[in-house]
């Protein structure tokens, strides 16, 4: 018998380690007094101080969170069995027996995310009006957090419910090909939920207004047209109501893609910093990055649910961690665990992948004309980033290249490109 319990407490313990580790390296970078020579041109030591006080109180903070949520997840797996059984006590109290199976697993799961919420909630208050609050980026009030997270939990329960009752309900009912029924439903929920996201979720929490006429939105339109991105309207939301961290992005698929920029990235930086972020944003769409992150994540997706096929029956997992039945969902519950050490390596790559495709966009931005350099330092400054990263720490972490990695990066671009027409076709593809 393969001794699963044990290899994945194992794999938890060690997984703990690296990542404290990790932090602790990234913790003393940022005890740093100096700005990193790359960045002199762009940030003052007032800014850097700023930032290295801030990252700093996360940092610390982050240990507390850390080992404290490390606890409740060795606690979690050794006591799995004993709130399987409860769960069962407490639908019995409302009519329902062992052999309600959906029922009781979507009571178990939403009971079990309950109270995760609860053990979380303290560290989210600290986080948010205390860390944030107290280098000035929080700008939320107790009563719309609390109508917020009511908002949130209202959400999860109509639209997590049905969609996790019926994905039990066909691995139940599909056979030995149950695999490729529910992975099927998932990949178009999934498909389905992102325009209903930007459209009906994302509106209830933000308020989208289309940019007022003027400079800003001609400049955007005619860059627009220039790379032949089919913009149908240009949004600017409301950030600033819970902070003033800022953001630029864009949605929607076919000919219908709208542009989004936060209040606070327009009170941050200029309208010329704001026409090359939005350029570096379209170089996402000219290269397909978002149709190409869809598709590996279908794919992943895909494999995921064939091997959870592998291991739905094997008792020998459910014995491990001292149950004697199986159950659709703890079974699912179960092989996430197992799947940790291949989920690790795979979050690798993928930051990797991710990483390489903002460079490509960077790329296209530079051969529209425009500099990033400045913009992304005037956001990472405004919003207090990591200026100062470790490079253990952001290679394992970040999904992003390094504020000191684009702009060495793209200072090579530059010069390239007053010998060249275009760099980023035989630089980065």
């Amino acid at each position: 018998m393969f001794p699963f319990f044990e290899f994945i407490l194992g794999f938890m313990v060690l997984q703990h380690i690296f990542d404290t580790y990790l932090d602790l390296r990234q913790h003393n970078n940022f005890k740093e007094k100096n700005v990193p020579k790359e960045l002199t041109e762009f940030v003052t030591k007032e800014q850097f101080t700023k930032s290295q006080e801030y990252n700093l109180a996360k940092s610390s903070f982050g240990f507390i969170r850390g080992n404290f949520g490390f606890v409740i997840g060795l606690i979690s797996i050794w006591y799995l069995p004993f709130l399987w059984a409860l769960s069962l006590e407490h639908i019995e109290l409302f009519g329902f027996d062992e052999s309600n199976t959906i029922v009781r697993s979507v009571y178990f799961f939403f009971a079990t995310q309950a109270l995760n919420y609860v053990i979380s909630l303290p560290f989210t208050l600290y986080s948010t009006f205390v860390i944030e609050e107290r280098f000035g980026f929080n700008k939320q009030t107790m009563a719309l957090f609390i109508k917020d997270q009511i908002k949130v939990i209202l959400l999860t329960v109509l639209i997590g419910t049905p969609i996790l009752a019926a994905i039990l309900w066909i691995i139940e009912w599909g056979g030995e090909y149950f695999w490729l029924y529910v992975w099927s439903f998932i990949t178009a929920v999934q498909l389905i939920m992102i325009p209903v996201y930007q459209h009906v979720i994302a509106p209830l929490f933000n308020e989208f207004k289309p940019l007022e006429e003027g400079e800003l939105r001609t400049t955007l339109g005619e860059l627009a047209k220039r790379v032949s991105f089919p913009l149908t309207e240009i949004f600017v939301i409301d950030g600033s109501t819970r902070s003033s961290h800022s953001n630029a992005y864009f949605f929607g698929f076919f000919k219908n893609k709208r542009i989004v920029i936060y209040d606070t990235l327009i009170k941050q930086v200029d309208a010329k910093g704001i026409e090359a972020i939005v350029g570096h944003e379209l170089g996402h769409y000219k290269m397909s990055h978002n149709l190409k992150n869809i598709i590996i994540h279908v794919s992943h997706s895909l494999v995921f649910f064939y091997l959870f096929g592998q291991f739905l029956h094997n008792m020998t997992l459910y014995h491990s961690f001292g149950f004697e039945k199986q159950s659709t969902l703890i079974g699912l519950t179960l092989f996430m665990y197992v799947y940790g050490p291949v989920d690790s390596i795979l979050s690798l790559a993928l930051n990797f992948l991710s990483r390489h495709f903002e460079y490509q966009a960077d790329a296209f931005a530079v051969d529209l004309g425009y500099d990033l350099s400045g913009p992304l330092a005037k956001i990472h400054t405004e919003n207090s980033g990591n200026l100062n990263p470790d490079p253990w720490y952001s290679a394992y972490h970040f999904s992003h290249p390094t504020l000191k990695e684009r702009v060495h990066a793209m200072r090579k671009l530059i010069a390239k490109k007053k010998v060249n027409k275009k760099v980023y076709w035989d630089t980065f593809i």
